[in-house]
Order: C-alpha cells, then structure tokens, then sequence
C-alpha cells in the first residue's frame, strides 16, 4: 500500500495536468484510489474542487509549529535555481530575514521569494513545479516568538 504522501503526489500530478490540458472534469481510478477533479468554469486554481477516495486512509499529518512564511504572488514555484541545484532552504535550515527562500516565476518572469522571518526551517510545505496561489504558505520557521504564527 502506497503512503499518503505518494498518494497526494499523484493527485497534484493528475490536477496539474488536468490543468495544461484545459480539461473541465477528469475522473481517475487506480485500484481502491479515485480522484475527481472538477473546474466548471476554469477560471483558475480556486475554482476546482478535489474529491479523493481512499480504501484505508492514512493518519492526518500535523504540521509544525512556528511561523508561516508565504508567497507573495500566484505562480509556479521554484526551490533552486537550475535543476538539479540545491535547494534555497531545507529542513534544518536557518534561515533571516530576507534570504531568498525561492523563486515563483509569474508571467514570464521570476521573481525571488524571500523570508521575513529569522529562526530555522521547520517545515517546507511546497516542491519545485508546485502551483502557488498568492499567500500560501512555503515554508514555517521556528522563531523564538513562533506564538501567533501556525499552531
């Protein structure tokens, strides 16, 4: 049986898809997994609305606790700057207050993401290819006044 992480994988590949295609509805079953994806409208990522269907589910995962950092602008997110490169921030990482965390490119052009927080990298809750929409959350860093921040 395939982890809830693997499982997701194959959701977000099948809905980016579904999304370079122009598709409106898609409907897809691998052995006991569905995901039926509808955009009625296409008017953009907020549109749609994502149904999946598991045998067993696995546990929710709890995210950290810390301090969200997030996307100033809609587009694709990019962790590094070539493929292959490493990465702007990972897991452990200690990261300032305006440190590129990344790149979303947006129209043609990519701008730089930068962090304003200071602390370490707790959580990196984005992958190269990922669609962002404006204010989600990238990464979550624990600052020494993480309170107020996600719980």
């Amino acid at each position: 049986m395939s982890s809830f992480v693997d499982r997701w994988k194959r959701i977000r590949g099948v809905r980016e898809a579904m999304l370079r295609s122009n598709l409106i509805e898609l409907d897809v079953r691998i052995g006991s997994d569905r995901v039926a994806i509808r955009c009625p409208e296409m008017r953009g990522p907020k549109s749609e609305s994502i149904v999946h269907t598991v045998g067993n589910p696995a546990p929710v995962q709890k995210v950290p606790r810390g301090t969200a950092v997030k996307s100033p602008l809609a587009g694709t997110y990019y962790a590094s700057l070539s493929p292959g490169a490493d990465p702007f921030v990972c897991v452990g990482a200690r990261v300032s207050e305006g440190d590129v965390i990344g790149l979303v490119e947006a129209m043609k052009v990519f701008n730089e993401v930068t962090s304003d927080q200071t602390g370490e990298v707790v959580a990196v809750l984005v992958e190269s290819g990922d669609i962002l929409s404006n204010g989600q959350t990238i990464i979550i860093v624990d600052t020494d006044e993480a309170q107020g921040g996600i719980p």
